[in-house]
Parts: structure tokens; sequence; C-alpha cells
């Protein structure tokens, strides 16, 4: 079977590839061509992901990818510090009912993984002041980042659960909760949604906000499992 890939560069050095059929499914290398070479994998990789969280999902004995967009990253003339990340053709379609209650059933699955992720940490690890400018090493810092990029992703649609992100609780566990339970009844309201946002540049809509929510999680949740693995 052949499945549509978009591909971006999110940073220097970590290219995206976007498995565009397979909604939650991504892959990060550090090349353009890397990524590609890797998305049959990590599409395989998906499917078995799928099965461990209740849908079984038998991957296609032959898995083939054609790269449907290529988007390069750039700095926004509005804020030059700011890099415009992509907005595909794919991104302009309306969320249906069904993708939305496919999203959530999804989102469910991530922020389990992220749970069990945190679970499995030594109790120090939790401890760690989330301070700058390494705050992104410690598990507190790393909890805030995912919240508050979910709340920044929702304000895109200006459908964010606060006006600032300094109002939501300090907390990150607390932050994590009410964020998502507000992202979960913003979704619904998305449903056949049309607009195409554009700030600092850079285009969003509904399927991009999804997109984008569900890789976030999951990314940030690899890399505090690696965390676990070097603490061992």
């Amino acid at each position: 079977m052949r499945y549509r890939l978009a591909v971006e560069d999110m940073e220097p050095e970590h290219w995206i590839a976007w498995a565009l059929d397979v909604p939650g499914c991504f892959g990060s290398a550090r090349t353009q061509e890397e990524a590609v070479a890797n998305a049959p994998a990590r599409i395989a990789e998906h499917f078995t992901w799928l099965t461990k969280h209740g849908r079984p999902a038998s991957a296609p004995d032959s898995i083939e990818t054609a790269v449907a967009e290529v988007f390069h990253s750039f700095p926004s003339k509005e804020d030059p510090e700011y890099m415009v990340s992509a907005f595909f053709g794919d991104d302009r379609r309306p969320l249906t009912a069904d993708d939305v209650d496919y999203g959530l059933w999804l989102l469910d699955c991530t922020r389990r993984d992220l749970m069990d992720a945190v679970t499995a940490l030594p109790p120090d690890q939790l401890d760690r002041p989330a301070v700058a400018p390494k705050e992104f090493e410690t598990v507190p810092g790393i909890l805030n980042h995912i919240a508050i990029a979910e709340w920044w992703y929702f304000d895109r649609l200006d459908m964010a659960l606060v006006s600032n992100w300094r109002q939501l609780p300090a907390d990150p566990l607390t932050k994590l909760e009410q964020v998502r339970t507000h992202s979960r009844a913003c979704l619904p309201k998305l449903i056949s949604d049309t607009q195409i946002v554009t700030l600092v540049d850079e285009a969003w809509s509904a399927r991009k906000v999804l997109r984008r929510t569900l890789w976030h999680e999951r990314d940030h949740t690899q890399q505090i499992a690696k965390l676990t693995h070097d603490s061992s």
C-alpha cells in the first residue's frame, strides 16, 4: 500500500515526515532523505502502537511511500526570531466528525503513554526545578512545555483556555490536565470548520492544530522515556 508523506524541516537537522493517511503517525530524522527512507518503518511501528492501545491494526505486507509535499521553514517577516512551520495542502481539509472522534481517542493514547513514562521515572527526576535555560532538560520543564504548546496551538484559532499561558496552573500535571480537558471540549466545535488563520506569517487550521498536538506530546514522551533509559 502507498502512503502520502508531507515532509518539513521543523528545526535545523530535524526533519519530520508526516504520514498524511495515518493520523498521528510521523517520523523524525536529521535529514530529509533519512526521514523519507525511515517512513515505512515508522508507519509499521504506528500500526503496532495502535494494536497495543486496543485498536488492532495490521500493517500491510508492503508499505510504500510517496512524497506529496516538502516544506522548508523560514523566518517570519514580522518576527525574524520565529521560524514558520509547515502548513500543508492536506491541512486545508476540514475535520469530519470521524476525524475528531479518532483524534480524541489518539489523544487519550498519547496522554496515557506520557503518564506511563512519567510514572516510570525515579522520584528525583520529578523534583528537579524547571529553571531556564535548561528547563527542557528536566521532566517538570518538559511537561510545562507540552501543556503550554497545546494551549498555544488552540490559541492560534482563538480558542485558548486562558488569554495568557501564565494564567495556567503552576503545577505541570495540573496544567496538562486542564489544558487537555479544554482541548477535548474544543475539538468537536471544529468539525467542518474551514477557517485558515495566519499569525506571524504562519497558517493554521483545525486539522493542523490536531496534527501538531498529537505529534508534540508523542515527541516529548519519547524524550522523557529516554531520560528513564539513561537514568537506569
